[in-house]
């Protein structure tokens, strides 16, 4: 797997961050765990919790794993998961940083790579090298978890130190109409030339939009990487006010002008538009597939498009879990690692790729005759394009300054970018604003 890594391997001095960030109180509130001594075993049984944001079908899955832990080596070894739903990723994050300080955190927390980034500056999360590579209790086959979530889950700070595991991992890809193109002679564009040229012809064919994006912090990102232009960097500087972004704004301006384009807006997915046949084409994860459910028509995907189709970008995305050890005892800190294994484990990725909308973390899942069956079996190519897309993925710099990090950067530039689509303001006025006054 070929990624191009933006990751921040950032050295701050954790409790100093961390006060910043609100996850340190007064006193002795939040004091750091220390290092944690390895076991292997358990000796009186353990309840484990774990906090997530999975909803619906999503949910459904993870109850079922969660039950098969519980059932097997949970009760072969004396642990218990507790798992409970606490909103979305923003919810999520904001009550665990809330039972941080209350000295009451869940042992297990899910959490794009962003959040574990803020949440890692409490330094409460657990360091997992000395389990994945441990003699007896070690993940023997780590390196079948493609090398770049590897490097992904150890590129949080400078040292190299993992503390994630890769699980609902995802990247965006076009959506189509796949019966309304092939109604109408058309072809899934691959340029960002060709998308405004057939989401006008869309538009003239059918007075409704031909594109929508759903995620707008993604569209510009993604743009810029493609283009060889900078957002941010591995040391926190706002890069994104450039030509570049400024061209595409503007594309994406004019195209909501004309009517061509749209975005999700108040339907926060563009999913619903699209299976309402109110607009044919929409940039989304790969993690919606569940959500596109009717057979009102056939639908495909294929790469988002590209500045250059001779060297495909696209953003690799989704949730990583970790470990919190505030207050843990080392039984308690075991027993949650051998949760999180079993997370990843092959039997476990590739109950959980099929379920869902999210890609597989391990080669061998992919590889497999039961995947690869289901691939056969399934409508729109979303793995497998989404695997194919992950090969020529990069990961956004993430980092933390004393007053900003890459999660509040992108809330940001989501916000900049809705201001300038939806309430007219100027784009040059904006970008200007945003990198240079707001965030600071």
């Amino acid at each position: 797997m070929k990624f191009t890594s933006l990751f921040k391997k950032a050295g701050f001095a954790t409790m100093a961050l961390a006060a910043t960030f609100g996850l340190v109180g007064c006193g002795n509130q939040t004091e750091t765990q220390g290092e944690i001594e390895v076991v292997t075993s358990i000796s009186e049984p353990v309840e484990i919790e774990f906090w997530h944001n999975l909803t619906g079908a999503f949910s459904d899955s993870m109850a079922e794993i969660v039950e098969n832990f519980n059932s097997t080596i949970g009760a072969e070894k004396g642990i218990h998961v507790n798992a409970t739903y606490q909103g979305s990723y923003d919810d999520l994050k904001a009550k665990i940083t809330a039972s941080i300080k209350a000295n009451n955190s869940p042992n297990v927390v899910q959490g794009t790579v962003n959040n574990i980034m803020e949440l890692a500056q409490s330094g409460f999360i657990q360091e997992l090298d000395p389990y994945i590579y441990h003699d007896e209790i070690g993940i023997k086959d780590y390196e079948d978890v493609y090398q770049g979530y590897r490097d992904e889950m150890s590129s949080y700070f400078e040292t190299g130190e993992t503390l994630s595991l890769p699980f609902a991992k995802s990247t965006d890809l076009l959506f189509y109409n796949k019966t309304f193109f092939e109604e109408n002679n058309l072809t899934p564009p691959t340029t960002w030339e060709e998308t405004v040229e057939v989401s006008k012809k869309i538009y003239e064919l059918t007075g409704k939009p031909g594109l929508s994006i759903d995620n707008l912090p993604n569209y510009l990102i993604t743009y810029l990487f493609q283009a060889g232009a900078e957002y941010t960097n591995q040391n926190g500087e706002l890069l994104f006010n450039n030509e570049t972004s400024l061209k595409a704004i503007e594309m994406l301006k004019t195209g909501m002008e004309e009517g061509y384009f749209r975005i999700a807006g108040e339907d926060k997915y563009s999913s619903g538009p699209f299976l309402a046949e109110n607009v044919y084409m929409y940039i989304g994860t790969t993690a919606g597939e569940g959500f596109l459910n009717r057979d009102n028509f056939d639908w495909d995907t294929t790469f988002v498009p590209q500045v250059d189709v001779e060297n495909p970008v696209g953003i690799q995305q989704g949730a990583n879990i970790a470990i919190l050890n505030q207050g843990a005892t080392p039984e308690e800190v075991y027993a949650s690692y051998e949760f999180i294994k079993y997370m990843i484990s092959t039997e476990t990725n590739t109950k959980w790729s099929m379920d869902t909308g999210y890609l597989p973390v391990r080669e061998s899942v992919f590889n497999s005759d039961e995947y690869q069956e289901y691939l056969a079996n399934s409508q729109g190519n979303v793995k497998l394009n989404g695997v194919k897309a992950v090969e020529n993925g990069f990961i956004e710099a993430i980092f933390q300054t004393d007053s900003y990090s890459s999660a509040m950067v992108r809330n940001e530039v989501g916000t900049m970018l809705e201001s300038i689509l939806l309430d007219g303001q100027d784009p040059v006025e904006m970008l200007d604003y945003y990198a240079n006054t707001r965030i600071k």
